[in-house]
């Protein structure tokens, strides 16, 4: 009998709902293994009852959450675990720790030595990829590069194939400024950028079309894959159709990383208030992406 996938569930900040949520997602999915502070116990199930008082962003709650994110990378680099599912952390708590990193995709990028990592969103049948992550809007268009959007294609196109199974996957890839730039009009990076990242694509034989109109092209929805140029324009999309089932996704790692779709929630933390559809759809989705990997392998 086929062993279950080994997925790895970390706790986030342990001051959020992050604890609670894990524990709806491990309760759905036994076989996972949760990570955690040790001051939670071993038992996730109890640990809201443990929580301490304080609420909101904390140093004690980023160390926490960064340590349990250095395990788990240590044990999915050492072959251990094949994916992990992270609660939220707090980017405050982070600092506020000492720690250089802005959120969890910088983090794993880093540890696993990866140039350039690509923040992706799987929502239903929506997948959206951001060609820059967390980069202040000012410096966007200094961020959205040849390069970066290549690599975003790439990725994009390689997840709907070997995690979704995508045999050929249609990827629309968006413009930066209104209207794809209308020609030059209303700037110049579509034609300077975009336009010949997308034809490198097509060159490597990736069905990319674009730049589109960000504003038409997820009103149309047909695609297989979207890329969009910053955090915003791809997440208003995903998070205005699927706010309670949207998936985060890292592209390019050496395993597998999903996470829930919004934060820490501190003001409700240990309330019984807390929704954990996207913690249990983030697990739900590595369970089924190692699924499928392991079924290729096996023929």
């Amino acid at each position: 009998m086929p062993k279950a996938p080994r997925l790895l569930i970390t706790l986030g900040d342990p001051l959020g709902i992050g604890p609670e949520i894990a524990a709806a997602a491990k309760k759905a999915f036994p076989h996972a293994k949760t990570i955690g502070p040790r001051a939670l116990g071993a038992d996730i199930e109890t640990a809201c009852e443990v929580l301490p008082k304080r609420r909101g962003p904390c140093a004690e709650g980023g160390a926490a959450a960064m340590a349990a994110l250095r395990k788990a990378a240590e044990i999915c680099l050492a072959g251990e675990a094949d994916a992990v599912v992270t609660a939220p952390i707090s980017k405050e708590a982070l600092k506020l720790a000492g720690e250089p990193f802005p959120g969890h995709t910088e983090f794993f990028a880093k540890v696993c030595a990866v140039r350039r990592p690509v923040m992706a969103f799987s929502a239903g049948d929506l997948f959206v990829s951001l060609a820059t992550i967390h980069v202040a809007l000012k410096r966007v268009p200094l961020a959205v590069t040849r390069e970066a959007v290549l690599t975003a294609i790439e990725r994009t196109d390689a997840a709907l194939r070997d995690w979704f199974g995508k045999a050929r996957p249609h990827v629309a890839v968006c413009g930066l400024n209104p209207h794809a730039g209308e020609n030059g009009l209303f700037g110049k990076e579509e034609i300077r950028v975009i336009g010949p990242a997308i034809e490198d694509a097509r060159k490597k034989h990736i069905d990319a079309t674009g730049p589109h109109p960000a504003d038409s092209l997820f009103a149309k929805r047909d695609f297989d894959g979207a890329v969009a140029m910053y955090h915003d324009q791809g997440l208003v999309a995903v998070k205005a159709l699927a706010w309670k089932t949207a998936v985060n996704l890292t592209l390019g790692l050496p395993f597998v990383r999903t996470s829930p779709d919004h934060g820490t929630a501190f003001d409700i933390a240990g309330k019984g208030k807390a929704e954990a559809s996207s913690m249990v759809e983030a697990v739900r989705l590595a369970d089924r992406i190692l699924a499928r990997q392991r079924s290729e392998r096996l023929f």
